[in-house]
């Protein structure tokens, strides 16, 4: 072996591995592709699950900040799905006016304001000071720490790491168990966010197990994943919304096309954005009991963060 190649090689083990990365700017934009910058602050770049910048909000994030906790409040489902997605995806900067906002109404569960706080905030990685990242790293609990500076190269786009919103490194697979409960996770209420965020080439596989009753004592409202076959009570349909009752449904992104999963599912070509998973029930889901036990298996994707 020569001593040019042998050279060779040291050199080639040295440069840092390319990596897929997701990043959402402060103004809103989105960003995905390749780059070959070896570590994100203090952290390995090959580490880091996702970072988000806990720095003061812009002022495009502020004004969609006071108007999502408004919507999240109002009786508009598809505005409070929207505005809940994307104060989760601004993070830290929501919690101190979400704090000030929030009221005592000895009704915390089933509520979407309520639980916007679990979304952005692990409570292992909570704090007094509000304003501290959040850094998550493969094989670690959550952190709070400092936010890398300078420049971030993003295949040939150069972007400051003090306009970052959110950074993310993409992963092969994710696998992760989860409980989908009937009356937390209906789709009336409010679908459980995976944590899982998919992309354009992501498959999806999936499979549910349990029982819902959404009629409690009537075991003609009784289901597992794939939902009702026929009619129950007085209803003409085993339908609603165009999906049986009691089926695990989901969706991508607040806006995306919900989708018939049930029992056991596998699909490409998902979309992109946050992997959403409810049981599908009508407005009289106050007497819902039971959960669907469901294990996702997610290529080509990025952990945002755990489950809520």
């Amino acid at each position: 072996m020569t001593r040019s190649f042998v050279a060779f090689l040291i050199a080639a083990a040295m440069l840092p591995a390319a990596q897929t990365v997701l990043v959402l700017t402060t103004d809103g934009q989105w960003v995905e592709g390749v780059t070959t910058a070896k570590m994100a602050g203090a952290h390995p770049i090959a580490k880091v699950l996702s970072m988000h910048n806990g720095a003061a909000a812009s002022a495009k994030e502020t004004e969609a900040i006071n108007a999502g906790l408004v919507a999240i409040q109002g009786k508009d489902r598809k505005l409070r799905d929207a505005a809940v997605e994307d104060l989760t995806y601004i993070g830290v900067p929501v919690l101190t006016p979400f704090l000030e906002i929030i009221r005592d109404t000895d009704q915390h569960e089933p509520k979407s304001l309520y639980n916007l706080f679990d979304r952005i905030m692990p409570s292992i990685a909570d704090q007094p000071d509000r304003g501290a990242s959040l850094i998550r790293l493969d094989g670690s609990s959550p952190m709070r720490g400092a936010w890398p500076q300078g420049e971030l190269k993003v295949g040939t786009q150069s972007i400051a790491w003090d306009k970052i919103r959110l950074f993310a490194v993409q992963r092969k697979s994710i696998a992760r168990v989860m409980e989908v409960h009937s009356l937390r996770h209906s789709t009336q209420i409010e679908y459980l966010d995976t944590g899982l965020y998919a992309t354009a080439t992501s498959q999806l596989t999936l499979t549910a197990a349990g029982f819902s009753r959404l009629s409690w004592k009537q075991d003609e409202w009784a289901t597992g994943p794939n939902g009702l076959s026929k009619p129950a009570g007085n209803y003409k349909s085993n339908l609603t919304d165009g999906h049986p009752f009691g089926a695990l449904v989901g969706r991508v992104g607040a806006k995306g096309e919900v989708q018939f999963l049930g029992q056991k599912a596998s699909k490409s070509g998902v979309g992109a954005g946050r992997l959403q998973l409810a049981i599908n029930d009508n407005a009289h889901w106050q007497n819902n009991v039971g959960s669907y036990t469901v294990t996702v298996v997610l290529t080509n994707s990025y952990n945002l963060g755990n489950e809520r």
